[in-house]
C-alpha cells in the first residue's frame, strides 16, 4: 500500500513538472534519425541519474512520436518497485530483473523483446552502482542481437540534486530542457570476458563523453559518493 501511494505522489508531482518544462531543442543526428524513422532495432541506454529528466521525453518522443514499444529494464530492488510502477504511469512497460538477481533470464527475455520489435532501454550503472560505471548486461544484449546501441541525456537549466547513490537531479518548475541522442554505437559479436570489458569500457567512455564528464570528474564523483556513505555509516 505505501509502495502505490509513494508511486502516485511521485507521479503526480513529475507530471506536473513536466507540464511547465519548455523543450527548446531536440538533437538526433541523422543516422540516429534514419533508425527512427525505419524503426530498425537499436537498444536505449542513459544513466541511471538521468531517469527524472527523461522519463516524460522518453514517453513523448520515442513512443508517441516514432510509435515504438520501449521496455526500460528495472531492478528487483524496493528502488526498482517503485520505479516501475511510476514508469508505467508513463505508458511504459519495465522489465524486472537485475545484474546480481534474475539478470541472465532478464537478458535473455530482453533479447527476445528486441528480436520482435520492442525497444531495450537500459541504465547501465544501475540500480545500486556505483554511479557511471557501466556494467556489462547492455554490451552483451547488444552483441548477441547486433542492434547499436543510441545513448541519451538531458540538460535543464533548473534543478534540484538529491543525495542518492548516483547524485539524481531533478528538474524544477518552469524549466527549460534540451535532449541529445547519440549516433548508434556498434558492438560486435563477442567472445570471452575480455572483449566484453573491452567494449565495456569503450560504451562507459563514449556515454561520460557525451555528457561532458571526463574518466576522471566520474571517478572523483565516486570516491566522494563512497566516502559520504561510510561516514554515514560511520
Amino acid at each position: 500500500m505505501k509502495m502505490a501511494i509513494y508511486s502516485l505522489l511521485a507521479t503526480i508531482i513529475l507530471k506536473f513538472i513536466y507540464l511547465t518544462v519548455r523543450w527548446t531543442k531536440i538533437q538526433v543526428p541523422k543516422e540516429t534519425e534514419t533508425l527512427l524513422q525505419k524503426q530498425q532495432g537499436f537498444v536505449l541506454a542513459l544513466w541511471h541519474n538521468q531517469i527524472p529528466f527523461v522519463i516524460d521525453f522518453t514517453y513523448k518522443f520515442f513512443v508517441k512520436r516514432f510509435g515504438l514499444e520501449v521496455i526500460p529494464m528495472a531492478s528487483r530492488s524496493k528502488d526498482g518497485e517503485l520505479a516501475t510502477r511510476v514508469i508505467g504511469h508513463f505508458g511504459m512497460r519495465p522489465k524486472r530483473g537485475s545484474s546480481k538477481r534474475g539478470g541472465a533470464s532478464a537478458l535473455k527475455a530482453l533479447v527476445h523483446d528486441a528480436k520482435n520489435g520492442s525497444i531495450s532501454l537500459i541504465t547501465p550503472d544501475g540500480p545500486t552502482g556505483p554511479v557511471y560505471t557501466l556494467k556489462p548486461g547492455i554490451i552483451q544484449l547488444a552483441s548477441m542481437t547486433g542492434y547499436p546501441i543510441i545513448t541519451y541525456f538531458a540538460k535543464y537549466d533548473r534543478y534540484k540534486i538529491f543525495q542518492s547513490w548516483d547524485r539524481t537531479p531533478v528538474p524544477k518548475l518552469f524549466s527549460k530542457a534540451e535532449f541529445c541522442l547519440s549516433e548508434p554505437f556498434y558492438v560486435p559479436r563477442l567472445k570471452g570476458e575480455e572483449e566484453i570489458e573491452l567494449w565495456r569500457k569503450k560504451l562507459e567512455t563514449f556515454m561520460l563523453e557525451q555528457i561532458g564528464i571526463s574518466e576522471e570528474e566520474a571517478e572523483t564523483l565516486r570516491i566522494e559518493i563512497r566516502l559520504g556513505k561510510e561516514k554515514t555509516n560511520n
